[in-house]
């Protein structure tokens, strides 16, 4: 639905810059500091979120009479239909005069239009810093990986379907798979950030021990 704005660094102020891939939307996606980074892991490994796209929109709005604009940092939709425009900020930033009339800009404008509109901030976006630590290390397989191995993804799901309703320690999945430890970790990896499989990741390290499963 929309394009990025910004798909040049140099273009944006920020010494943090992230150039990620997307399965999800199969393209690299730009991101432009490590909140705006951590943010975008969390939407790309939720399920409920069917689309998105960073730098999507140039809004425009009446603040303090004066026409201004803002890029919103990314738009999303759920699979219920909904959407949502969001802006990730730093807390510590939030008291500055300049944003305050950039987030007015978009609040102004997503009121006007229909649109839910919310900041993120660090306190949101690293509640749960070792989901974090998991999505950063399952992105890093991702990357070596950019297509899913069919044959994996077939022997996984089959598994599982096999010991469903049952959760599944990665441990057994190896057992059963024959497939190597590296190999199907990446592979599973892939299939947890896509939502294809659920686990574990929001209370323990990712590994062997790691519970996986499917839903009906």
């Amino acid at each position: 639905m929309y394009n990025p704005l910004i798909t040049d660094g140099s273009k944006k102020f920020g010494n943090n810059r992230w150039l990620s891939y997307s399965s999800k939307l199969k393209r690299d996606v730009y991101l432009f500091s490590d909140l705006e980074y951590e943010h975008w892991l969390l939407v790309e490994s939720d399920p409920k979120i069917v689309d998105f796209c960073e730098q999507a929109f140039l809004m425009e709005a009446y603040v303090n009479k004066k026409l201004q604009t803002s890029i919103i940092d990314m738009w999303v939709k759920y699979d219920n239909g909904n959407e949502e425009f969001l802006e990730v900020k730093y807390s510590s930033d939030l008291s500055k005069e300049k944003v305050k009339n950039q987030i007015t800009v978009q609040k102004n404008w997503c009121h006007e239009h229909g649109f839910q509109h919310h900041v993120r901030t660090e306190e949101y976006i690293r509640a749960n810093k070792l989901l974090l630590s998991n999505l950063k290390l399952l992105m890093k397989g991702n990357k070596q990986q950019k297509q899913q191995i069919e044959i994996d993804r077939y022997q996984i799901m089959k598994i599982l379907r096999q010991h469903f309703p049952k959760k599944m320690l990665i441990s057994s999945l190896i057992a059963e798979t024959k497939i190597p430890q590296n190999r199907l970790l990446i592979s599973l990896g892939k299939m947890i950030l896509q939502g294809e499989v659920c686990s574990d990741i929001a209370l323990k390290y990712f590994g062997k021990n790691t519970e996986v499963w499917i839903d009906a």
